[in-house]
């Protein structure tokens, strides 16, 4: 059974180092911004963005701003503007770049070029494959996020170990939590989601998703009642707590 119970928008930063053609406030409030952009701060960090961009930087900078400034917008559901950024960031990148890649894969999503996106990320791993946010992507894609053309369970579940491998963070580690159920490894999504709702027990989609996991693993009451719990308090919850009982009512 395919089962995906969480669709994780990309939250890792692009940082540039520190060089002498950079204005220091260009790199402040860039800094700021990221900072910003990792809690949650979405307009705060436009804001912070857009001040970054008034003073003198170099290409690979510029290009790094418009990508997270795509990121945040991305946050804020305007996929119109978050795409325009992404563009931006690969036009102005140096060509055959790191940067250059990443962004024109992140673009190349947003208008479906999913193809073309795969291309760039491997290209872009090339160049450094030590950056978490490719194998996060290609974990989204081989997930079945752009399309079940592209659903591929053993890639999805490499990308999300080397994602959470490289950078350990609530969002690598809900997506590797994700890639479990959609495999049917529910004991190991349970260990996931379990850790993640101790942390953040007031955290409605986290409970939901550990309900879900258990209910799927056995333990038929106790998911479902945290299920409901998540759905009393939260409408997107409600909405999958009907559709995951429709769906678990008819497992025999």
């Amino acid at each position: 059974m395919r089962l995906t119970i969480v669709s994780i928008f990309l939250l890792t930063l692009v940082f540039t180092a520190c060089k002498e053609e950079n204005d220091p406030k260009a790199e402040l409030f860039f800094k700021q911004g990221t900072k910003a952009l990792e809690l949650d701060e979405f307009e705060n960090a436009l804001l912070k963005f857009r001040s970054s961009l008034e003073y003198k930087s170099d290409e690979s900078l510029q290009a790094s701003i418009y990508r997270n400034m795509s990121i945040a917008y991305q946050n804020l559901n305007q996929i119109d503007s978050a795409s325009m950024y992404s563009q931006k960031g690969y036009e102005v990148a140096p060509s055959d770049s790191y940067i250059f890649y990443i962004n024109r894969a992140e673009y190349n999503l947003f208008n479906n070029n999913v193809n073309k996106s795969i291309k760039d990320l491997k290209l872009a791993k090339s160049l450094n494959p030590y950056q978490m946010e490719v194998y996060h992507t290609l974990c989204l894609i081989y997930s079945g996020e752009y399309g079940d053309a592209y659903f591929d369970p053993i890639l999805a579940e490499l990308y999300a170990k080397k994602s959470f491998k490289m950078k350990p963070s609530n969002t690598t580690k809900e997506q590797l939590g994700s890639v479990y159920f959609q495999n049917e490894k529910y004991k190991e999504a349970v260990r996931i989601f379990n850790d993640l709702y101790r942390k953040n027990p007031s955290n409605k989609k986290i409970e939901f998703y550990l309900g879900q996991c258990l209910y799927f693993a056995g333990d038929e009451k106790i998911g479902e009642n945290h299920m409901q719990s998540a759905a009393e308090r939260d409408e997107a919850c409600k909405l999958m707590y009907d559709e995951i009982f429709d769906i678990g009512q008819n497992i025999e």
